[in-house]
C-alpha cells in the first residue's frame, strides 16, 4: 500500500509514466524551462505523448506555461496542494522496493486514467455511477 498522499497525487496530476519521468527531471531541476521538443529529446521519449504530458501537467497545476516569442517553454511551478505529495513521492522513489510499489500503483492509475480520459471525452456520454 503506498501512502495516501502520493496516491491522490498519482489519480489528480500524475497518472502515467511520463509524467512521473517529467516530474522527477523537473524536481531534479527546478530552474528548468524548456520546450516540448526539448523534453522529448531529453527523456528520449515522442514529442506527441511529450507534448500531451507536459500540457496535462499545466493544466493539472504542476507546471505553467510560459509563452516566449517563438516557442512556448514549461516551468515547474506545482500548486501547494502537490508540495507535500511530491515531497514524499521523490523521497519514496529513492527506495528500490518503495519505487517498485510506486510504479505497481501508477500503472493501475494510468490504466484507470485511459478510461476515464476515454469515457470523459465521448460527447454525449456520462460515465455511470456505481
Amino acid at each position: 500500500m503506498i501512502d495516501a498522499t502520493i496516491q491522490r497525487l498519482f489519480e489528480q496530476a500524475i497518472d502515467s509514466p511520463i509524467k512521473l519521468q517529467i516530474l522527477l527531471l523537473f524536481h531534479e531541476n527546478p530552474q528548468l524551462e524548456a520546450t516540448a521538443t526539448q523534453f522529448a529529446q531529453r527523456i528520449f521519449r515522442d514529442m506527441w505523448s511529450t507534448n500531451e504530458a507536459l500540457r496535462e501537467l499545466a493544466d493539472d497545476g504542476v507546471l505553467v506555461l510560459v509563452s516566449g516569442r517563438e516557442h512556448h517553454c514549461y516551468r515547474y511551478r506545482p500548486a501547494a496542494e502537490y508540495a507535500d505529495g511530491i515531497r514524499r513521492l521523490v523521497w519514496s522513489y529513492d527506495e528500490p522496493l518503495e519505487r517498485d510499489r510506486l510504479l505497481r500503483a501508477l500503472r493501475q492509475v494510468a490504466r484507470d486514467a485511459d478510461y476515464r480520459r476515454a469515457v470523459g471525452g465521448a460527447p454525449g456520454y456520462e460515465a455511470a455511477v456505481f
